[in-house]
């Protein structure tokens, strides 16, 4: 079956798709391990931070989790450096996972922007190279930390458990309740 014209992957296996989408990936990398340049690293990494954390600070609005404190500017820890945080003041069970894992769903938003770039036949000017730079700050700033993680694992375990023992119920592992 052969993919639809404009689907992700048909754009991706055309002449300028494959192209464009290897430049975005190749400045993630580069993104990404720019780590060790301290400021450089700060710099080129600030639209990144700024999305991660709002991405934090919306879902822990939505969710009732009560931010109570954003942080956007570089500060020393044990590990390095802390690029950004969100401090909310309610992290309960059932919210903790949404708000720790808040930036994936910038993961969405930076393949639906490469989508649309690449169907506008992109000529190599300095605007697309701004344009590349957002897709790859987006898919950068979808990376939770570790931070993160022990944050959705954490205050989430009992969210985690329900939906372990419905997927095994659905999958037949377990047989229903009486």
């Amino acid at each position: 079956m052969t993919p639809a014209p404009d689907s992700l992957p048909a754009l991706l296996s055309s002449s300028r798709g494959a192209p464009y989408a290897l430049i975005v990936v190749a400045l993630l990398v580069a993104l990404h391990l720019s780590r060790r340049l301290g400021p450089l690293f700060f710099v080129t990494a600030f639209p990144a931070t700024l999305a991660h954390e709002l991405a934090h600070l919306v879902i822990g609005l939505a969710t009732n989790g009560r931010p109570s404190g954003l942080r956007l500017w570089p500060r020393r820890s044990a590990r390095g450096y802390v690029l950004g945080s969100v401090t909310c003041a309610n992290v309960r069970w059932y919210n903790g996972l949404f708000i720790g894992l808040a930036p994936l769903a910038l993961l969405p938003l930076a393949v639906l922007l490469l989508a649309w770039r690449i169907r506008q036949h992109p000529t190599p000017v300095v605007v697309e190279a701004a344009w590349v730079y957002g897709i790859a700050s987006l898919a950068l700033a979808a990376l939770p930390s570790w931070q993160d993680l022990r944050i959705a694992l954490a205050s989430s375990w009992l969210l985690l458990t329900l939906a372990a023992a419905v997927a095994a119920w659905y999958f037949g592992f377990i047989p229903p309740p009486a």
